[in-house]
C-alpha cells in the first residue's frame, strides 16, 4: 500500500495504490496563478496549508488509516526547491513516525511512469516523449528499468513556450489549454512561424527563438488570434512529433510513449497518434488527467522500484533538487 505525494511546482496532490496497483483515491489541487506566474515563496506556503488535509481526505476516500500504508513516496526534484521540501518533508514525517520505508521519486521518471503496467509484452523498446512547463525531452527505453536520454530543450520547455504565448495574446497564466480551445478555429498555415532546430534526425529542442518569433507575428497586429494561436500549436506539435517518429524508426521501437502536460493538447494527441497508426505502433497517450503533475504517477514510479527491488528506500537524507542532469534517467533518489 503506497501513500505518495507530489509538489513539484504548484500543484498539490495525494494518492494512495492499493497492493495490488489499483488507485484507490487522488486528489489534486491546483492552485490559482499569481501576478501572472507561479511565485516560489507562495507556491511553497499553499503546499503546507493544503497537504495535511488532502492527504487525509485521500486516506479517508480510500478507507485506509496511516497504519495500513506500506510505503510513503515523495517527488524529491527536479522541481521548485522550496516546494519540494514541502511534499518531501511531509512524506519523510509520515515514514519516520509510522516506521515504515520512504521512497524519494525523480520527477521526470514519474511522469513516464503514468503508464507501468507489469505487463511489458510488445511494449518495449519504446521511444518515450516527456513535454511539459518544466521540461522537453526524448527517452530511449529497453524496460522499465533502463531510459536513457536522447535529447532535451536547450532552452524553454514546450509547455512553457505554450504558457508564455497565451500570456502574450492575453489569454492568462498557465494558458496552455486556452491556446489549444482557440486553435481549433483558426487557419495553421495562416502566421509563418520557424521551426528552430527543426531537423527531424536532431533529438533535441529550442523554443525560445519560436516564442520570440510569435512575439514579433502578434505584435504586428496583423493576424487574429485564432490564426496565431493554430499557427503556433501546429509549429510546436510538429517538431515534437517529427523528431519522436524519427527515433523511433531509427531505433526500431515497438511503442512510442506520451507524457507531461503538454501531452494533454488535443492536436498533438491526435498527430501521435495518426503516426502511430501509419507506424503500426503501439501508443501510450496519458489520461488527461494524468498528463499533468499528480501523485498517482509517483505511487506508479514508487510500485515500479519495489517490483525491480522489494527492499527499495531512500534515505531520510535525500534531498530536494531543482534540475536533473545526466543521461540515464532512474527512479529512485538517494
Amino acid at each position: 500500500m503506497i501513500l505518495a505525494v507530489e509538489t513539484s511546482c504548484d500543484d498539490s496532490a495525494a494518492a494512495v495504490l492499493s497492493a495490488e496497483g489499483a488507485v484507490l483515491a487522488q486528489r489534486v489541487f491546483t492552485q490559482p496563478a499569481q501576478s501572472g506566474g507561479v511565485v516560489p515563496e507562495i507556491a511553497s506556503r499553499l503546499h503546507m496549508k493544503i497537504l495535511p488535509e488532502m492527504t487525509a481526505g485521500v486516506l479517508a476516500e480510500s478507507g485506509c488509516t496511516l497504519g495500513d500504508i506500506t510505503h510513503f513516496a515523495a517527488t524529491a526534484g527536479p522541481g521548485l526547491v522550496g516546494s519540494l521540501l514541502v511534499g518531501l518533508s511531509f512524506a519523510k514525517a509520515l515514514a519516520f513516525s509510522s516506521e515504515r520505508p520512504f521512497l524519494g521519486i525523480n520527477h521526470l521518471a514519474a511522469h513516464l511512469h503514468i503508464h507501468y503496467e507489469r505487463d511489458t509484452e510488445d511494449l518495449f523498446p519504446a521511444v518515450a516523449l516527456l513535454a511539459s512547463g518544466g521540461h522537453t525531452a526524448l527517452f530511449h527505453m529497453t524496460g522499465w528499468n533502463d531510459c536513457r536520454l536522447l535529447g532535451c530543450t536547450r532552452d524553454d520547455a514546450a509547455g512553457e513556450a505554450f504558457d508564455k504565448t497565451a500570456k502574450l495574446m492575453g489569454l492568462g497564466f498557465p494558458g496552455g489549454k486556452a491556446l489549444d480551445l482557440l486553435a481549433e478555429r483558426g487557419d495553421p498555415t495562416a502566421v509563418e512561424l520557424p521551426s528552430p532546430m527543426g531537423g527531424a534526425k536532431n533529438p533535441e529542442f529550442s523554443f525560445s527563438g519560436l516564442k520570440t518569433a510569435a512575439r514579433l507575428a502578434w505584435e504586428t497586429g496583423l493576424h487574429s488570434p485564432e490564426d496565431m494561436a493554430a499557427s503556433f500549436r501546429a509549429r510546436v506539435c510538429g517538431l515534437l512529433v517529427s523528431k519522436t517518429f524519427h527515433q523511433a524508426r531509427k531505433l526500431r521501437a515497438s511503442s512510442v510513449m506520451a507524457a507531461g502536460g503538454v501531452a494533454a493538447n488535443s492536436l498533438l494527441r491526435l498527430r501521435l497518434a495518426d503516426e502511430a497508426s501509419a507506424a503500426g505502433l503501439r501508443l501510450l497517450l496519458p489520461p488527461l488527467k494524468h498528463a499533468t503533475d499528480n501523485a498517482v504517477m509517483v505511487a506508479r514510479a514508487a510500485r515500479a522500484e519495489l517490483d525491480s527491488d522489494p527492499g527499495a528506500i531512500s534515505p531520510l537524507s535525500c534531498n530536494a533538487f531543482a534540475r536533473w542532469e545526466g543521461d540515464r534517467l532512474v527512479r529512485l533518489c538517494r
